[in-house]
């Protein structure tokens, strides 16, 4: 593939330091902080010396989470500038060699493939990265090669997951192909992908990644119906909103990418986000990662509460994981001072949809306990405010196309969601802190049903910290209703579960 000269790479010993993005960063932190500290300070006085220590401790972490809050008003703001009329471009070249792979794990779509196959590009072909152990996921992937569409490939072990995987192939295959789109088991392209992505490609020739929109299929239960639409337009947001600051990334699956920017890179990183990684290391070595809108795929968006509860988990384990092993980013001035910002915000954001509940939860025990005033409301209807942005896009279309009632109800439902995982991202946190590692967990396709009884056992730990937390909060200061947050966390886990357990669950496509 024809590619213009690009910036080469520096070794870690050379890479240039830059702080000029951790020093803004800090003194946005210090300057929310300190604001926070002066509204807790007066308008809920501590009374001793340890309720001072308590402010000291949270107002730090409230300032962090409206600092995060400000980068998604930031995303919102950007995207809404960007243009969404797909470029003009040449028609790509005919002799480009692409490869669509299809990582899967006993979650094999054989319809998808089959579609996503026939590619109005001549030069195209499809491979199934099979890791599956089913014997009848293999026979149902053997079927499908055997009718001459795609390819299969399988290793020899699984280490390094979805990454690891990838990387087996291009060890083997990579000097066959210039291009390589990566799906997701589940997603779908149009027949003219390959042939978009090829051309963007050829407007952008300093590029590695083109990375296209992803959809979701609203089609199915409950859970999908209510909130498909509010993960495709929180993805298109982010999308947008990214390419407009010029902080665009690989989303680990509806893009094209250059073989030889990603070999050079070290091919994937073998991270729970590898996505995430492997745009660092693109830009890093001055390769552009180009958003491209046009280039639409379709998957399925969680199948019910369980299922993105796992997913969820999955994000939390490997942000904490990337944020250990990305310390260096920060001062890496081979990054720009925006991207360096939109990473480690980014990755801080379900380390504090855990922290956060705690802390305040810890300051209001201490606060009863010296008869000190509660957190002051005014702070925290700013810091919900912040909380619900990612929720505005979907909101605001429910709201065009059916009324604000329905608006709202969805905004409280969504807010419901989220609540009800701030748990699963603690305990994620501290799994990857004991273990030192993170799993990648794939998300079930199917939805868990098994009943009422089995909500209540997946939603365990939620109750048993509802009970634990009004327990404490009882004992210690005979305030039992300062547990309620994390009662409501559980109730809103058990109200989408139980719904979940008790709906029909529709027969999945072979």
């Amino acid at each position: 593939m024809t590619r213009i000269d690009r910036r080469p790479g520096l070794p870690p010993a050379e890479a240039p330091r830059a702080v000029d993005a951790p020093v803004r960063l800090v003194a946005a932190w210090m300057a929310l902080t300190a604001i926070v500290a002066l509204a807790m300070a007066s308008l809920s006085t501590p009374t001793s010396v340890v309720g001072w220590v308590a402010l000291a401790i949270a107002a730090p972490v409230v300032g962090l989470a409206l600092l995060t809050g400000s980068r998604h008003v930031a995303l919102l703001l950007a995207a809404r500038r960007a243009s969404t009329a797909a470029p003009r471009v040449d028609a790509a070249s005919s002799d480009e060699r692409v490869a669509i792979l299809f990582p899967v794990v006993d979650d094999f779509r054989a319809d998808v493939v089959r579609r996503s196959a026939e590619q109005s590009h001549p030069g195209t072909r499809t491979v199934v990265l099979d890791d599956s152990s089913l014997p009848e996921t293999r026979e149902r992937i053997d079927a499908l090669v055997a009718e001459g569409l795609v390819e299969v490939h399988r290793r020899s072990g699984s280490g390094g997951a979805k990454a690891g995987n990838l990387n087996a192939w291009l060890d083997r295959h990579g000097d066959e192909v210039d291009c390589i789109v990566v799906l997701d088991a589940d997603q779908e392209i149009p027949d003219d992908f390959v042939e978009r992505g090829l051309a963007r490609f050829a407007l952008h020739p300093d590029a590695a990644v083109v990375q296209g929109s992803i959809g979701m299929r609203r089609a199915g239960t409950s859970f999908v119906r209510d909130f498909g639409g509010l993960f495709a337009r929180h993805a298109a947001m982010q999308l947008a909103g990214r390419d407009a600051l010029g902080v665009s990334v690989f989303c680990g699956r509806g893009a094209m990418l250059d073989v030889a920017a990603v070999r050079e890179a070290g091919g994937f990183p073998e991270l729970v986000m590898e996505d995430t990684a492997l745009s660092v290391e693109l830009a890093r070595r001055g390769h552009r990662l180009v958003a491209a809108p046009e280039l639409r795929s379709l998957e399925d968006a969680p199948v019910d509460h369980a299922a993105f509860a796992v997913q969820f988990g999955k994000f939390v384990e490997g942000a904490v994981q990337l944020l250990a092993r990305s310390r260096g980013s920060l001062v890496d001035g081979r990054l720009g001072a925006l991207r360096r910002a939109d990473l480690v915000l980014d990755l801080l954001v379900p380390v504090l949809a855990a922290l956060v509940p705690l802390v305040l939860f810890a300051f209001s025990l201490v606060a009863a306990a010296t008869l000190a005033p509660a957190f002051p409301w005014q702070v925290g209807i700013v810091l919900g405010a912040l909380g619900l942005a990612p929720l505005v896009p979907e909101a605001a279309h429910r709201a065009r196309t059916r009324g604000l009632l329905a608006s709202a109800t969805f905004t409280v439902r969504a807010a419901m969601l989220y609540a009800s995982v701030s748990l699963v991202a603690t305990r994620a946190i501290v799994m990857v802190l004991v273990s030192g590692r993170a799993r990648f967990h794939v998300t079930p396709k199917q939805g868990a049903g098994a009943g009422v009884l089995a909500v209540v056992q997946r939603r365990g730990m939620e109750v048993a910290v509802a009970a634990g937390a009004t327990g404490l909060a009882a004992v210690a200061v005979e305030r039992p209703d300062m547990a309620l947050p994390f009662v409501g966390i559980a109730a809103a886990g058990l109200a989408f579960g139980w719904r979940d357990a008790l709906e029909p669950q529709p027969v999945r496509a072979d």
